[in-house]
């Protein structure tokens, strides 16, 4: 009921320009997560309103982003945000793929196409750094920052896993690249994942994105899952700002749907603590207060990575199916 009170009348949600239309696909797949669908039921017109303004974001060359990237990176600006506004855009465009009537879907089939061809274009493949390789980072890059981050690449991978479980065409050997990048981020001594591999040690939001990219990747049988589940139990989720640089919602997202994906061995012993914190620190009008890392971006974004993470055991959204 919030988010749908928070709307605008072009369809998105609020966030400052250059972080769409990832905040809207985010708030999209929030109602998703719950059952509702396009064009039915109490928020079927919001959804609807959401999708046309993320198609209306996407560039000539494929980029979903509303802004275009800055010619020289700029921290922070469309440079910084554009694969994630291009990768959330992509998820949410695959995950409401076939909710649709006969024509939006023909409208969204060649979008969805042209964005995973952007996706594959743009994905780094010879490297100063042979730990880039395989990953995506900021367009264009950054000269004094990281060139990828396991954070980007890990949205890039759902958008693709999205595309394909709705029957678009994706490379293997794009997806192949993408999961040896995720497994050298693997911190063995350890036991999570970094963030990018020059850092000194893990974090608690990496290392759900770490087992959660295996698992979609079909690395289901991987030992560095149940290692890096055995790090999540010792260095849990908690609802302020981690020490690490962590921000709550961001963290709480990946470690549940990694809780989810690691069994009746870990969902257990992770979420139920996730869940009671959720429900008492909510607001009386239904939001959730940002972290002060997500600030920037409201809390349209916050209370929809919130109501993600409490929408993980229905798994109605099929990226996040067991």
């Amino acid at each position: 009921e919030y988010l749908s009170r928070q709307q605008r009348r072009d369809g998105s949600f609020p966030a400052v320009n250059r972080a769409q239309p990832a905040i809207s696909g985010l708030c999209v797949m929030a109602f998703l997560s719950r059952g509702h669908t396009p064009g039915r039921g109490p928020y079927g017109d919001n959804i609807l309103r959401a999708v046309e303004f993320i198609l209306a974001c996407q560039q000539s060359d494929g980029l979903l982003a509303q802004i275009p990237p800055e010619e020289e990176y700029v921290l922070k600006g469309s440079s910084h945000t554009a694969p994630y506004n291009h990768s959330i855009g992509l998820l949410t465009l695959a995950e409401a793929y076939g909710m649709l009537d006969a024509s939006r879907e023909a409208r969204l089939r060649p979008a969805i196409t042209q964005a995973i061809q952007y996706t594959s274009n743009t994905q780094v493949l010879a490297a100063k750094s042979a730990d880039d390789v395989g990953g995506w980072g900021y367009t264009p890059p950054s000269l004094d920052h990281n060139l990828t981050d396991l954070s980007v690449v890990s949205w890039e991978i759902m958008s693709l896993r999205a595309s394909k479980n709705a029957g678009f065409a994706v490379s293997t050997d794009v997806i192949d690249k993408a999961m040896a990048y995720v497994e050298r981020h693997f911190d063995a001594a350890t036991g999570g994942f970094k963030y990018v591999k020059s850092e000194s040690g893990p974090s608690t939001s990496m290392t759900g994105v770490g087992i959660l990219m295996l698992t979609l990747g079909g690395r289901h049988d991987s030992k560095t899952i149940g290692a890096a589940g055995d790090w999540l139990l010792a260095h849990p989720w908690v609802y302020d700002p981690l020490p690490d640089g962590d921000s709550s919602e961001y963290a709480a997202y990946y470690v549940s749907q990694a809780a989810l994906q690691l069994g009746p061995s870990y969902w257990p012993r992770i979420y139920p603590d996730i869940l009671t914190t959720l429900i008492k620190n909510q607001r009386n009008d239904g939001s959730w207060s940002a972290s002060a890392h997500a600030l920037a971006f409201g809390k349209p974004y916050t209370t929809a990575m919130y109501v993600l993470t409490l929408g993980a055991p229905l798994q109605l959204l099929p990226i996040y199916q067991r």
